[in-house]
């Protein structure tokens, strides 16, 4: 909606990574830096960031999926089902013990895990980066898309499916880069036609 001054998307915290390494500088996995696979973190990733976080504060569980979200710019947020376990992990490795007041269950960072954390610093700073990157990717879309629909409540989970489209694109073209060339070519026209068809549905009158 044109002239809204406020947007449901928070703004990404500065946690994990105190400086941002080049935009595209190589990932481990061989993607650039800001290009995840997909929208949700591998088990590993989930607890470097949950590390990295505990050992700035301690946190319950929600608290610390609301965290999340805050560091990524609303782009990712695990789910109870996903987060719990990686929490379960770490403190059957010792990387982490609990207190509970009240109701609520609260997270620490041993000493034994943040040897593992410094141990994996870079790790932890490279998914800091993706995730701030994909959380300024989405504001960006949330933005340009929020000017464009009636409803504005419709803005933000449109930019959240068509940033997991466009990342989903991308690391499809990754996976196949190894295929011989006829598969190769057979992709190639792919792509063609269907930016082709993407642009004579951005030219269609409304």
């Amino acid at each position: 909606m044109p002239g809204r001054s406020s947007s449901p998307l928070p703004r990404p915290a500065s946690s994990l990574h105190q400086h941002e390494p080049s935009a595209t500088a190589p990932r481990g996995d061989g993607l650039p830096v800001g290009m995840p696979a997909t929208r949700k973190l591998s088990a590993e990733e989930l607890s470097l960031v949950v590390l990295s976080l505990l050992a700035e504060q301690e946190s319950y569980g929600s608290q610390l999926g609301e965290r999340i979200e805050r560091l990524s710019g609303g782009f990712y947020r695990p789910s109870p089902g996903v987060l719990y376990p990686v929490l379960a992990t770490l403190s059957r490795a010792g990387h982490i013990d609990q207190t509970r007041e009240g109701r609520r269950k609260y997270y620490h960072l041993t000493p034994a895990g943040r040897a593992y954390l410094l141990d994996q610093d870079e790790a932890a700073r490279r998914v800091g980066t993706r995730l701030d990157f994909a959380g300024r990717k989405l504001r960006a879309l949330y933005d340009s898309m929020s000017q464009s629909v009636d409803d504005a409540t419709l803005a933000l989970p449109l930019a959240q499916e068509m940033l997991g489209a466009r990342m989903d694109l991308k690391a499809a073209l990754h996976e196949s880069r190894h295929l011989p060339i006829d598969r190769q070519r057979r992709i190639i026209q792919l792509l063609q036609d269907t930016a082709a068809r993407i642009r004579a549905e951005a030219t269609l009158t409304i």
